[in-house]
């Protein structure tokens, strides 16, 4: 009796027919059993796994939406950090090219001022002196003629 029992519950079972109170009928009966030793050692080994069922973690894809947003956003800032250093540099270098080219151009300006100072010295002599008559010699020549 209790073997046909088991081969209608078995029968069930496959067919995914079976309801809670089936499933654990059919438990107790094979655990009681011994002709159907495969069945009965399912049954033992899902028992056995369920006492040792981990502790109840999020499993890896609970948050993927969140975690999708999470991924994009450190992307993004990463792209206007990357984008942001990139620019200040080429600021950067563009100053410095700037500093250059005047730095450049004030030693050219001083280079000529040097000349033309330099040309001006005579010029300069004859600023200290005393009068213009003594530096052509007009009385002399007034007094020749």
């Amino acid at each position: 009796m209790m073997e046909e029992e088991i081969r209608a519950l078995l029968a069930k079972y496959y067919e995914g027919e079976t309801s809670l109170e089936e499933e654990g009928r059919l438990k107790e009966l094979l655990k009681q059993s011994t002709a159907f030793e495969e069945e009965r050692m399912f049954v033992l080994g899902l028992e056995e796994m369920a006492q040792n069922e981990p502790s109840h973690k999020a499993s890896p894809g609970a948050g993927k939406g969140m975690w999708a947003w999470q991924k994009m956003a450190a992307i993004v800032a990463v792209f206007l950090a990357l984008g942001w250093l990139f620019f200040e540099q080429q600021k950067r270098m563009q100053e410095e090219e700037a500093y250059r080219q005047v730095v450049e151009a004030l030693s050219l300006i001083q280079q000529n001022m040097e000349k033309g100072t330099s040309s001006m010295k005579p010029l300069e002599d004859i600023r200290y002196l005393g009068a213009t008559d003594e530096l052509f010699n007009i009385k002399e020549i007034k007094e020749e003629k």
